[in-house]
Order: structure tokens, then C-alpha cells, then sequence
């Protein structure tokens, strides 16, 4: 399956908040002869989309420098295109969704101090251990 346009994105609401997981993958370059060179073509995060309570792929461009954000970090997606797939089985087909975007970047909040992971918040709870 292939949606031409993309799916409709509202982020927040599509999304909900974004949290940094960590580099999925990188893709290399192939040559001529079928070697893997040292060229990135793109590289997958995997970003928690709190609206769709999982782990949703991001793909970036290889000339994006590699992101190296602490794990659970808000961060935002800059010219995202969502878009789904299907990878066919016998007796039917598994179904997946990824984002494609241009950048990746820590979110910007309302005060001047950036935000703190996940991990931090977690354990500023009273009750709560990390």
C-alpha cells in the first residue's frame, strides 16, 4: 500500500508528545561493484508517539548530522510526511506506519531552560524510583 500524498498531520494531535528513543538504523550507500561504502544515505530513530502509545520510525536524510539526544528528551519533528506500508504473509499482511522528516530537534519550551528526559521527570515524582 502506498498513500501518494502522505497521511494528514496535526501534530499534536497525530503525535502527541515526542520523546527521543535512540537510533534504530543507518542506511549505507551501495557502489557500482555492490559494496557498502562509508556514505550515509539516511538514518531511523525511533521516536515514542504518546497519541499512538508506541514507537513510531523516523526516518532522516544521511546530510542530516546523527542525532545523539538522551533518551526521552521532548523533542519535534521539522517537515514531517507520515506515511503506512504493509508487508504481505501467508493468509494476510502486517500493516506498519513511519515518518519521514526533515530534521529532528529538542522542543522548545515556554521558559528559557530546555526540557529534562523522561528518566529525570520520573524521578522528581514522590512514590516514584528509577
Amino acid at each position: 500500500m502506498k498513500l501518494e500524498a502522505g497521511l494528514f498531520i496535526e501534530d499534536e494531535g497525530t503525535f502527541g508528545e515526542l520523546r527521543f528513543s535512540g537510533l534504530r538504523k543507518e542506511q549505507r550507500v551501495w557502489d557500482e561493484e555492490g559494496q557498502e561504502t562509508s556514505e550515509i544515505k539516511g538514518r531511523s530513530y525511533y521516536l515514542i508517539f504518546t497519541a499512538q502509545r508506541d514507537m513510531v520510525p523516523v526516518i532522516l536524510p544521511g546530510t542530516v548530522p546523527a542525532k545523539d539526544f538522551p533518551r526521552g528528551m521532548v523533542v519535534e519533528l521539522v517537515n514531517a510526511d507520515a506515511n503506512a506500508g504493509a508487508n504481505a504473509r501467508f493468509g494476510g499482511a502486517d500493516a506498519f506506519w513511519f515518518v519521514k522528516a526533515d530534521d529532528i530537534v529538542l522542543k522548545k519550551t515556554a521558559g528559557s531552560a530546555p526540557p529534562s528526559p523522561l528518566s529525570q521527570q520520573q524521578s522528581k515524582q514522590p512514590g516514584k524510583s528509577v
